[in-house]
C-alpha cells in the first residue's frame, strides 16, 4: 500500500511539473519574446500617447498569445511525431486547440445564449454585489480597466470594444484555452479546472496593487468573487469546449465596467448610476433566469457533481485520503507556480 501511495503522489507531481515546465514555460517564453518585440517596434510606428497605440497594442498582444501557443503545439507535435511510431491517426494538438474558437451554423445560437447566460446570471449579479456593497473599490478599477479619456463617447466606446475584446480573447485563451484544455490532456480535468481558477484568481487580485491599500476584507471578497467567476468559466470550457461564449461575456462585462469607471472619473456621482444601471440589468437577469431555469438548473447540478468528484478519492488510481489531500494541495501549488510563470506574459 505504501508503494502505491508513493507512486500515486509521484505521478501527481510529475504530470503537473511536466505540464508546467515542458509546456507552459516554453509557451510563455515564446509569447514573452514576441511581446518584447512589440514593446520595442510598435512605438517606432505609432506615438504612445495616441489612442490607436492602445488599440494596436492589445490586438497584437492577443495575436501574440495565440501565435505563441499554436507555434509551440505545432513544433512539439512535429518533434514527437518524428521521434515516435505512429499508432493511430490523432487530431493534431494545434488543430484541436483552434476548434475551441469554432462556430458552426448549428451551435452559434447556443454559443450566443451561453454568452448571455454567463453575463447576466454570473458576471452581473457578482458585480452588482461588489459595486453596490463596496462602492469605494470603484476608483481602484482604473488599474484593471483600460479606457481612453476622450470627449467623444462614441469614439471611446469604439476603442473600448476593440481593446476589451482583445483583452478578453487573450485572457480566455490563456486561462481557459491553454490551462484548462491542455491541462486536462495531461491530468484529470477537475485539477486543470482548479489550477486555472486559482491562477485566474491570483492574477485578478495580486496584479492589482491598489487593492492592498484598502481593507483586508475587501481583498477577501474580491478573491472570492474572482474565484467564483474563474470556476464557472473553467467548468464551462470543460463541458462545452467553446471559448467564444466566455470571450463575449467577459467583453460585455469589461465594456460596461469601462463606461461606469470613465463616467466616475469624469466627475459624476457614483451610487445612483450604479443603482440605475444594475437595476435594469438585474431585471433582465431575472427574466433570463425564469426563461432558462431548466437549463440553468441542469448546468448547476452538473457543476456541483463535478466539484464533488474532485473532492472524492480517485478509485481508479487507488487514491487514499492522503493522496487526495496531496493532489489538492499540489494543485494549489501548481496554480501559484503558473501564476509566477505568468509574469513573463504581463510585460
Amino acid at each position: 500500500m505504501g508503494r502505491i501511495i508513493s507512486h500515486n503522489r509521484r505521478e501527481i507531481a510529475s504530470k503537473r511539473f511536466r505540464f508546467m515546465f515542458y509546456e507552459i514555460l516554453p509557451i510563455f517564453a515564446i509569447i514573452f519574446i514576441i511581446l518584447v518585440l512589440e514593446w520595442y517596434l510598435l512605438p517606432l510606428i505609432l506615438n504612445r500617447s495616441t489612442a490607436l497605440f492602445g488599440v494596436y497594442f492589445y490586438i497584437i498582444r492577443a495575436l501574440a498569445i495565440l501565435l505563441g501557443i499554436m507555434l509551440f503545439l505545432f513544433v512539439s507535435h512535429k518533434l514527437k511525431k518524428k521521434n515516435s511510431r505512429p499508432i493511430k491517426k490523432d487530431l493534431t494538438p494545434y488543430i484541436g486547440f483552434l476548434k475551441l474558437y469554432k462556430t458552426t451554423k448549428k451551435n452559434y445560437t447556443y454559443q450566443l445564449l451561453y454568452s448571455f447566460l454567463l453575463f447576466f446570471l454570473i458576471l452581473i449579479p457578482l458585480e452588482f454585489v461588489i459595486a453596490i456593497g463596496l462602492p469605494e473599490t470603484m476608483p481602484l478599477r482604473v488599474f484593471s480597466v483600460v479606457f481612453e479619456n476622450d470627449d467623444s463617447f462614441i469614439l471611446f466606446l469604439f476603442y473600448s470594444i476593440i481593446i476589451q475584446l482583445s483583452i478578453s480573447f487573450s485572457e480566455e485563451t490563456v486561462f481557459r484555452g491553454l490551462i484548462v484544455k491542455r491541462g486536462s490532456e495531461h491530468f484529470n480535468k477537475l485539477s486543470a479546472v482548479m489550477i486555472s481558477t486559482l491562477y485566474f484568481t491570483f492574477a485578478e487580485v495580486f496584479l492589482n496593487p491598489a487593492y492592498f491599500s484598502v481593507s483586508y476584507y475587501i481583498i477577501v471578497i474580491w478573491f472570492v468573487k474572482s474565484f467564483l467567476i474563474g470556476l464557472v468559466l473553467s467548468l464551462t470550457i470543460i463541458r462545452r469546449k467553446w471559448l467564444l461564449p466566455l470571450i463575449l461575456a467577459k467583453t460585455l462585462y469589461s465594456i460596461l465596467l469601462s463606461v461606469v469607471v470613465r463616467d466616475y472619473l469624469r466627475g459624476s456621482t457614483l451610487i445612483m448610476p450604479l443603482i440605475i444601471i444594475y437595476s435594469y440589468l438585474l431585471i433582465i437577469s431575472l427574466i433570463i433566469l425564469i426563461l432558462q431555469f431548466s437549463r440553468v438548473k441542469e448546468s448547476l447540478q452538473i457543476g456541483i457533481t463535478m466539484l464533488k468528484t474532485y473532492l472524492k478519492d480517485d478509485i481508479k488510481s487507488k487514491e487514499s485520503k492522503g493522496d487526495k489531500l496531496f493532489r489538492i494541495l499540489f494543485d494549489i501549488f501548481s496554480a501559484f507556480v503558473v501564476f509566477l510563470l505568468g509574469f513573463l506574459i504581463t510585460v
